[in-house]
């Protein structure tokens, strides 16, 4: 967080509610409120037969490393339609936001961000990764190029995903990683 207002360029101080510390700020001049709330991170597991969806990230951080396409969401969209751009951004597939079901969510403390996955299928292996992306590709698990994972942290919910993608049972999974632990629960089956 900024020790600076954006509004006015006065300092920040922390803002104490009900006798209680909290992780927010208020400006010392114009009282204006300022949130250090957790990003949210949207992602999309795409299946091709048992092969899923990777790319290879041309921006900063981990430039030339393999992830899930993924990003952040934007103002004004709902989380389907942020995974469903990031998905088209990253990769060139070109999804509604209605091809997508729900997979995935939690949190991960050390980095603060909540992660919302969905999954989706597709028939053909086209790819048209744009800027973001150096390259793209279908993957197997034998094949994901796994020493050049973007974010090895969260293995264990790609390896959830190839593990249902191989079983073709996928739950919905709710997830807490923090830097002492990675915890995975089950929610509910779906068909």
């Amino acid at each position: 967080m900024t020790r600076y207002c954006p509004h006015c360029g006065a300092t920040l101080e922390q803002h104490m509610v009900g006798g209680e510390l909290r992780n927010h700020w208020r400006c010392t001049a114009c009282a204006r409120l300022h949130y250090d709330h957790p990003m949210i991170v949207v992602t999309t597991f795409v299946a091709c037969g048992k092969r899923l969806l990777w790319v290879q990230r041309a921006l900063p951080p981990k430039v030339g490393a393999w992830a899930i396409p993924g990003g952040f969401l934007e103002q004004d969209e709902t989380l389907a339609e942020g995974a469903a751009r990031e998905l088209r951004e990253e990769s060139g597939v070109v999804l509604p936001a209605s091809a997508l079901t729900f997979y995935m969510m939690g949190t991960i403390t050390f980095i603060n961000q909540v992660y919302v996955a969905f999954r989706a299928r597709v028939t053909d292996e086209s790819l048209n990764p744009g800027p973001e992306s150096l390259a793209a590709g279908f993957f197997s698990r034998d094949e994901c190029p796994w020493g050049q994972v973007a974010y090895p942290e969260v293995n264990d919910s790609i390896i959830q995903a190839y593990d249902d993608l191989d079983s073709g049972r996928f739950d919905v999974w709710h997830t807490e990683m923090t830097a002492q632990r990675y915890a995975r629960q089950r929610v509910s089956e779906l068909p």
